[in-house]
């Protein structure tokens, strides 16, 4: 099974207001807000056009069942590497973008 396949299962069986995949060392942009990393649901219907720097968004649930989030993967071609400045440099800029447009909670605000 693959990485996604889990953090999506887990997100239809306990629906949690965020869930992340990352590695410990990852440097994420805002220190009051989850950071993107490898994978990062929110329950938010995200598009291509509101998130174009994400390598996939993967819809939750699958498709043929009403949509109740988004899984964004900013890296699709690898694991995930905090040592690897393009993954980093890639999630990085989706947090930004996350930001700018209002939606990437705060943790005070979970």
């Amino acid at each position: 099974m693959h990485v996604e396949a889990v953090l999506q299962a887990a997100v239809e069986i306990w629906t949690p207001l965020i869930a992340t995949v990352d590695t410990r060392n990852y440097d994420s942009v805002f220190a009051d807000r989850p950071g993107v990393g490898w994978m990062l649901y929110l329950p938010k219907t995200l598009t291509v056009q509101q998130v174009p720097e994400a390598e996939a968004l993967i819809p939750v649930p699958e498709q043929g069942k009403n949509q109740t989030g988004t899984i964004i993967v900013s890296v699709t071609d690898a694991p995930f590497s905090d040592r690897e400045v393009e993954h980093v440099r890639v999630a990085n800029k989706i947090e930004v973008r996350l930001v700018d447009h209002d939606l990437l909670p705060r943790y005070a605000d979970l």
